[in-house]
This record gives structure tokens, sequence and C-alpha cells, in this order.
């Protein structure tokens, strides 16, 4: 089995379509929901919509190592397909909402189910593809789905808002996420044992098991270090973006998206190259060849930079990020068994989200307290320390 393609395994295909269905629906739902806090209430739309979002990161950080410690007690199909069954019913009450708080509340009830059904997934993809070879095509390709949907996701919006409603986008999510559920309900999925020859632990420490196995490896460690220049790449890109675009250079929306693109493209390159340089390269080399690579396309992008000159530096700043977040999965594979393994892929969504919670913020506070130079310039230094940090927790 070793080098065929992981589309080729019957159950990865029916997972890898569920999460790419999936990813796209929650694309139009985050292109619906910024059009729904503006029509509630222009003013503060800015205010809610980023407390909303910094609500989602917490929740999940909350739910993932509780959702990964107690996964293994049911069957993970009947599992993934009642969050997705549950997700749709709750995205297809977005269109009667009328008042802010009700975002606040339904987001956050999403994120909860997020929070729940990722780190399962993730947990049961090494499972499907038992082979490293297989598997470390399969996180390409799911670093792949993640970078198209920010490309295919807005595109779609925008042409269905050509002729309808943006609350039309929710019921299309709602959709999504059941055909998704249709998809894993198709089959059988892999069970880890649970409980077999081992004493319970109580409620808080088997919640907190996964923590302290995270931190109980050096290079799971490091990984958390790391996450933070891998955050500073992506949170720039995202929130950056459309100040330099708009404010920076004084260009118009299209150059915004293409400059997203651009980021997109590199990220998507990076995973395509990733199975061929993995085979060179070790993992932890990989990861951290792509933090100084963030580094560099920050320190780059110092200098108000022309527009296409820009954009090149937007993919090298993808390609950075992908390069050190795609191998993290075999990563956590090699570190815990199978009857683990949730608890592990948990604590890992969870302290990874709570990287992005600081740099979303931090990026937001210096590109509106610093020139657009310093402020990519304290972001490259901040990357580039994170990487050495995690240069000297993995050589011990």
């Amino acid at each position: 089995m070793s080098g065929l393609s992981p589309l080729r395994n019957s159950t990865f295909r029916r997972l890898f379509a569920a999460q790419s269905l999936a990813l796209i629906g929650m694309g139009l739902t985050t292109v619906a929901l910024a059009l729904l806090v503006y029509e509630l209430d222009p003013a503060a739309a800015g205010l809610v919509l980023g407390g909303a979002l910094g609500l989602k990161m917490v929740v999940k950080m909350i739910v993932a190592p509780i959702a990964g410690a107690f996964a293994n007690r049911f069957s993970r199909r009947a599992l993934l397909a009642f969050i997705d069954l549950f997700r749709a019913a709750l995205v297809a009450l977005y269109p009667f909402i009328d008042a802010s708080w009700q975002v606040y509340v339904l987001v956050a009830v999403i994120a909860a189910a997020e929070g729940a059904f990722n780190p399962i997934f993730q947990a049961t993809i090494p499972d499907v593809l038992p082979d490293e070879e297989q598997y470390t095509k399969a996180l390409s390709y799911n670093r792949i789905a993640f970078d198209l949907e920010n490309i295919a996701s807005p595109l779609l919006a925008a042409f269905f808002l050509g002729f309808a409603a943006f609350d039309l986008l929710f019921e299309l999510n709602a959709v999504a996420f059941l055909v998704s559920a249709l998809l894993l309900c198709i089959g059988r999925l892999p069970q880890p044992e649970y409980g077999v020859g081992t004493e319970e632990p109580r409620p808080f420490a088997k919640i907190t098991r996964g923590l302290r196995l995270y931190f109980a490896s050096r290079e799971l460690t490091g990984v958390f270090t790391l996450y933070f220049a891998i955050a500073a790449g992506s949170a720039t890109a995202i929130v950056a973006t459309v100040l330099y675009v708009k404010d920076g250079l004084g260009l118009a929306d299209p150059q915004v998206a293409y400059a997203m693109a651009g980021f997109g493209v590199g990220s998507i390159l990076a995973a395509l190259l990733l199975p061929k340089l993995l085979g060179t390269l070790s993992d932890l080399n990989a990861m951290l060849a792509g933090g100084v690579t963030v580094a560099l396309a920050l320190a780059l992008s110092v200098g108000t930079p022309a527009f296409d000159y820009f954009v090149l530096t937007w993919a090298l700043l993808g390609f950075g990020t992908a390069l050190s977040m795609t191998p993290v999965g075999r990563v956590i594979t090699r570190a815990a068994d199978s009857s683990h393994r949730a608890e592990l892929f948990a604590a890992q969504y969870a302290l990874s989200h709570s990287s992005w919670l600081v740099l979303y913020p931090l990026v937001g506070f210096l590109m509106g307290v610093f020139a657009f130079a310093s402020a990519f310039a304290l972001l490259a230094l901040l990357a580039l320390a994170a990487t050495a940090i995690t240069y000297f927790i993995w050589r011990g």
C-alpha cells in the first residue's frame, strides 16, 4: 500500500469528501455571518464580529480537551455524524437571529461542536491510514482542502449573493453538514479500545491527561512554541492584508482578494511538495524551516513593497506556515498509540488556538499603533524568536 494515494482508500475518500464539504459550507457561513452582523447593527459590526470570533477561539480551547478525553467511549462514526447533524440544525437557525447577543450564543455553541469534531476526526485519519507515507499525503491533502476553502468559499458566496439574500448561504452550509453526516454514516471507522485493563482516572485527571501527555513530549512542547511563529504568519495574513492593500497601497477590494489568494497558493505549493521533502528532511527540520520562512517573509514585507512584490511575499508567507503546520499530525501520531491519540490531537487543537487567540489581537494592535514597516519587523522578530526557542527545546 505504501506510495499509493490515500484517496484509493475508500474510507479516507469518504472522510476527505465530508471534511471538504463541511469546510466549504463553513466558509459560506463566515461570509454570511459578517453580513448578518452588519445588518443587525452597522455601527457595532466590527466589535460584535471580533468579539464573536474571540469567543469562538476560547470555546474551542475549553471543549477540545473534554471531547478528546471521552471520545473513545463512543462510536466514532456515530459521534462524528451526530455532531454534523447538530451543526446543520444550528447553522439553519442563523436566518432567524434578530439581536447581537443571539449571534454570540449561536457562535459559541457551534464552536463547541467544532471543538469536539475536529480532534476526533484528526485522530481517526492515522488509524484509517497506518502507512506513514500515505498518512503524510493525507495531511497534505487536508492542508490543500483548507487552502482551497479559503479561495473557493468567497467565490461561491459572491456567486450566490448575485441572485439571492445572504440567508441562503447559511442554508447551503446546513445542507453541506447533512451530506457530510451521510458520508460519515456509510461504512465503518476504526475504533480504538477503551478501558482495557486500566483504571479509569477521575474526570479532571482524564480531561487534563492529553495536556500532560503533550507537555511530557519534548517534540510536542516544541510544536506548541512553534505555533506562535505559525500564528504570526497566518494572523498577519488574515488581519493585515486588507489594511496594507487598501490603506498602505491605496488599492481596491479585488487586490485584497488577490493578495489573500497569493497566501493560499503558497500554502498549497508547500502541501504538494511536502511528501517528497519529508523523504529527505525530518519532520522537525521541515517545521523549523517553515518557521524561518515565515520570519523571512514578514521581514521582506518591511519597506512598503509594491503590490506585485507583496503578493509574492505573501505566497512565501503561506508556504512557510504550511511547511510548519502540515507535519504536526505525524509528530502527534508517533507520540501516542491509538487509545490516547484523540486526547493528544485535542490538546494540540486547544493549544494551537491559544496561539491564534494571542496573535489575532496582537497583530491588530501592532497594525493600529505602528507603521506597517515597524509592525511587520516586530512580527518577523516574534516568529524568529519562537522558531529559535523551538530549536533549543527539540535539541534538548
